[in-house]
């Protein structure tokens, strides 16, 4: 870092030297925490982009933060360890392959759910996890793991800092969850135990109001030595800051001092000011700025001169936009954009470029990952324009707005094949369905929020949810279990838990099919069915098709035809549909109809070609044995095929199960 050509920020000199101070201390080798309290304006979002440009291209700077309440619901609380797992992601963006040690609500997927356990080819199984045994072991480990969640966080940090220093902004600390706390309460002070840095933002009034556990860390001694407390710049530092706005700005004593006055001394309403008098026409070429600029502002009342000039002019088409961005909160997506507009993701980013340009009033944050797709993210830069549009709206358009929110998410919702996902969309339509006064949904969403917490080691997370915000639902069904689920031996109740359970009934079905026990994978799998009433789209997909499967080695063709008809209703994503497909090949091989099958292969293999691997794989499997069966002299084509894809994924065990 190049710490000389750094310049403070005005009238922030001593702030920016003690930051100076910590990050020498980081390059040398120690790592710390050091919190940046302040009120609205006071400069703290400023602080940390001014942080992000002292990198250079050794130097890794990770900026996220804690999500801010959608409507009148805090996400952020309720969604264990957030900031955390933003980060590690953002430190594992370059590979979902390489993300082998991630926390456990962020784990790509598992080895079992990357495999369509339901052709011929089932016994791929065996050769991915190297055998059954091995991978329930895996699972033990991995649920242990789960119980630990916020020490594998910091021994994450711990095992990324040592190998890769870096440093990581957190904005809006304020609405962190309590396990996220935590782990700032246990790398206060890691000195030379590892080289990492966290700045972490907050807005006192906040914590105090709503942040409990935040609230108390603060209040050590350790938090507070490690402090810095923004406050109104003194009114010699006004001229400071002008100058950062308009460099060459010439400006009287007087006016200086009005300024200061209508401010407070507030960062951020004094560089609303210099705006408005700049796009009011009171700034002259020359920097000459007019004495009595500041007593003929149009709008006196405001904090917020230069954005109420943008608000005022904004078209009514615009603003219904805007409105719509807000709805998702104060971070939007143009995944969501697009489908509220009903128009192509292409469209929706060129509307959205266009108002960042027009308005200012947001800016993009690049590609992230959210509601478990790729997406270009957005934020809006202040909070009163976001405010604004927020509460534009209607009551019944702002509450139609986000039932169409909890419909979208939920679709996503349903096709989601990994658990994670799902966990993490079920707190988003919690949020949006409690807007839209959907209280079947909320109770639904609410409550797998909760075994979320649970099963990665978050009880007070799971407990803060179930006796906070599910009895607060009008007529809330399952506040009135509370207490019997919370006394159950597993915390869970039982459609909860078996919906836990819905990838260990595919495993063990798979094993029951693998020793020869085909009644014995039906019937597990039929209990599940029967039981689970939360299953997502996926794992309902999967278990019919290990049913069919089933029926298929029991003779049982007809059983397994009404099986699959009833997923051809169904909207089913690409990889589920590939499944289907070969399931129904496996059906025409054992009725003698190898056509049939080889055309059901040909379409799974066309699908196939832009899924994940394992998908591949699995078409590609049944190909060969079905061609094997018939002698079909392409064999060999395929064949070669297969060999070379399972040796470049390191898959040994299938080429040995298929005598490749």
């Amino acid at each position: 870092m190049q710490h000389s050509h750094a310049a403070a920020l005005p009238g922030r000199d001593a702030v920016s030297n003690r930051l100076l101070t910590v990050v020498e201390t980081w390059r040398s080798g120690k790592g710390d925490v050091l919190f940046l309290s302040g009120e609205p304006g006071m400069g703290k979002s400023a602080l940390l982009t001014w942080i992000e440009g002292l990198r250079d291209d050794k130097t890794i700077v990770l900026r996220v933060d804690c999500r801010p309440p959608i409507g009148t619901f805090n996400v952020s609380a309720i969604a264990p360890l957030q900031p955390f797992g933003l980060a590690i992601e953002q430190l594992y963006l370059q590979s979902e392959e390489k993300a082998r040690k991630r926390l456990v609500l962020n784990v790509g997927m598992s080895v079992l759910s990357a495999i369509p356990l339901v052709g011929d080819f089932i016994y791929a199984f065996k050769a991915v996890s190297q055998d059954l045994n091995e991978y329930k072991k895996e699972t033990a480990a991995l649920q242990q793991k789960k119980k630990a969640a916020v020490q594998d966080c910091v021994d994450t940090l711990r095992e990324i800092g040592q190998r890769t220093p870096f440093i990581l902004l957190v904005d809006d600390g304020h609405w962190s969850d309590s396990q996220s706390v935590e782990v700032v309460r246990q790398l206060l002070g890691i000195g030379a135990d590892v080289p990492v840095l966290i700045v972490w933002t907050f807005t006192p009034s906040i914590v105090q109001r709503a942040n409990v556990p935040l609230a108390t860390l603060l209040r050590s001694s350790a938090a507070i030595e490690r402090t810095v407390s923004l406050e109104a710049l003194p009114a010699d530092k006004t001229l400071a800051l002008v100058h950062s706005l308009v460099p060459n700005a010439q400006i009287s004593d007087a006016t200086l001092k009005r300024l200061h006055e209508r401010s407070d001394g507030i960062p951020g309403i004094l560089t609303e000011y210099i705006k408005y008098l700049q796009h009011a026409g009171f700034v002259q070429p020359d920097g000459t700025i007019t004495s009595d600029a500041v007593d003929e502002l149009a709008v006196k009342s405001s904090d917020h001169p230069a954005t109420d000039v943008v608000l005022r002019d904004i078209t009514e088409e615009d603003a219904v936009v805007l409105s719509l961005c807000a709805a998702e909160g104060r971070e939007f997506t143009a995944f969501m954009v697009s489908e509220l507009l009903n128009v192509d993701v292409i469209t929706a980013i060129r509307t959205l470029r266009r108002l960042q340009q027009s308005t200012g009033l947001f800016q993009s944050l690049g590609m992230r990952t959210r509601y478990g797709v790729k997406t270009t993210t957005y934020e809006f830069t202040q909070s009163f324009a976001f405010t604004y549009f927020l509460h534009r709206p209607e009551y019944e358009e702002r509450k139609a707005v986000h039932q169409r929110i909890t419909d979208i998410l939920s679709r996503e919702y349903a096709n989601a094949q990994l658990a994670e996902v799902r966990h993490q969309l079920a707190v988003y339509i919690a949020a949006h369905s409690i807007e839209a006064e959907d209280t079947t949904t909320s109770e639904r969403m609410l409550a797998e929020t909760a075994q979320a917490a649970d099963e990665i080691g978050a009880p007070e997370i799971a407990r803060l949810i179930r006796e906070k915000y599910i009895t607060a639902l009008p007529d809330s069904g399952i506040a009135d279990n509370a207490e019997s689920v919370e006394s159950s031996d597993e915390g869970l109740s039982p459609v909860v838990a078996a919906n836990a359970s819905a990838s260990d009934v595919v495993a063990d079905a798979a094993e029951a099919l693998l020793s020869g026990d085909a009644k014995g994978a039906l019937r597990k799998v039929h209990a599940q069915l029967n039981a689970a009433s939360l299953l997502s789209l996926h794992e309902r997909v999967m278990l019919t098709c290990m049913a069919a499967r089933a029926n298929i080695e029991l003779g049982r063709r007809e059983d397994a035809d009404v099986l699959l008809r009833q997923l051809d209703v169904l909207s089913l994503s690409s990889a589920d549909r590939c499944t289907v497909l070969n399931v129904r090949a496996v059906a025409c091989v054992r009725s003698g109809n190898p056509e049939e099958a080889r055309s059901l292969l040909r379409e799974a293999a066309s699908l196939s070609a832009t899924l994940p691997v394992a998908s591949r794989i699995l078409t590609l499997g049944n190909i060969v044995t079905t061609l094997r069966a018939v002698q079909d002299p392409d064999t060999v084509r395929y064949e070669r095929t297969l060999r070379k894809l399972v040796e470049a994924h390191g898959w040994a065990r299938v080429r040995a199960d298929l005598q490749l």
